[in-house]
């Protein structure tokens, strides 16, 4: 007897537990957006602007900085995987001018407060082609 009260108070508690609602975290997709940094030594400020559409496509990225702007092309912003990004990362390297210079990288992140699900690094050099990876 005492057995079955073991077992049915165990049961119950799986019942009850499998039946707790909880909260899911959501994601909050960038639409429009536009970063400005304090700037690199004597680059000035470097500004990110960008647009994401509802499909979850990147339709446009533009980095101004060491007084040019760099926009990527149609062939650059279809390499970047359909993601609900929600963040980006930036940072710099001053570079050796004979592998391209001054390098900005952006890293277009997915994720939630758990960690990134989704990154793609965008490596901007001052005297290079722009590069466009995917990330695990």
């Amino acid at each position: 007897m005492q057995m079955k009260k073991v077992l049915l108070s165990v049961l119950a508690s799986f019942l009850i537990c499998s039946s707790a609602l909880a909260s899911q975290e959501g994601v909050l997709a960038l639409q429009d957006f536009k970063i400005e940094t304090r700037g690199i030594g004597e680059s000035g400020p470097v500004i990110v602007t960008g647009k994401q559409d509802e499909k979850n496509q990147v339709t446009a990225l533009k980095v101004e900085a060491f007084g040019k702007a760099f926009e990527l092309k149609a062939a650059d912003l279809e390499k970047i995987p359909k993601f609900p990004y929600n963040g980006i990362q930036l940072s710099f390297e001053t570079g050796y001018k004979e592998l391209g210079g001054r390098t900005i990288y952006v890293n277009l992140q997915f994720g939630f407060t758990s960690g990134n699900k989704q990154r793609v690094l965008i490596t901007i050099p001052e005297n290079a082609a722009i590069k466009v990876e995917p990330l695990k």
